[in-house]
């Protein structure tokens, strides 16, 4: 198993940067969300971070596609059964989890933020458009090898690829299977979410015990 160890430890470099991407809307969302007194002073620097927040969000979801890395690895010679069993796929699950479960926490902070204060009536038809968004930033992130600071650094770049991709049918299937996968996932996973946290919250507490 030594060649699915050396494996292992070659995808923890690109796995956590990878992690660290998803990980930015993530911790903006706790620190943005949280929940203060009725009406939160929102300054520029706030509106400002929310921004990051959106621009980078697709990074989360983006980790969905890494698995072809995954199909990539166990192609490789002298990985065993037992290193793909054992290694391989609990590290692989294990950083989809994380990487989706961002994303999920992420979008249900801004949801739940923007309908606490009123500011929309249906949080599903935000979901949806968010959903199509990332779903685009996906593929301009894994086909156009673009990323969320090119916004900044390269906008020409950015403009130019989103205005070839209208010419290429592949950018409307993909945008469509990621949209109807990250939705279909996101609701699943919200609704283990809701499930945990009303368990947690209703747990009995080991004084009554």
């Amino acid at each position: 198993m030594t060649e699915s160890v050396a494996q292992f430890i070659h995808n923890l470099r690109w796995m956590g940067w990878n992690l660290f991407l998803a990980f930015i809307p993530f911790a903006l969302s706790l620190i943005l969300f949280a929940k203060r007194s009725p009406k939160p002073h929102r300054n520029p620097f706030w509106w400002l971070s929310l921004g990051i927040l959106i621009l980078f969000l697709p990074n989360a979801p983006y980790i969905l596609t890494d698995i072809i890395h995954f199909v990539s690895d166990v192609r490789l010679p002298n990985i065993t059964d037992n290193g793909i069993i054992f290694i391989l796929i609990p590290q692989y699950t294990v950083f989809l989890l994380l990487g989706f479960q961002c994303y999920v926490i992420s979008l249900m902070g801004l949801t739940d933020y923007l309908a606490r204060y009123k500011f929309i009536q249906n949080s599903i038809a935000l979901e949806l458009v968010l959903h199509f968004l990332c779903a685009i930033g996906v593929y301009w992130g894994r086909f156009n090898r673009l990323n969320s600071w090119d916004v900044f650094t390269q906008p020409k770049l950015v403009i130019l690829n989103g205005l070839a991709n209208f010419s290429n049918p592949n950018f409307y299937v993909g945008i469509v299977l990621f949209f109807v996968i990250f939705t279909f996932l996101y609701y699943i996973c919200k609704l283990i979410n809701h499930a945990i946290a009303f368990y947690w919250q209703n747990r009995p507490s080991q004084a009554s015990v």
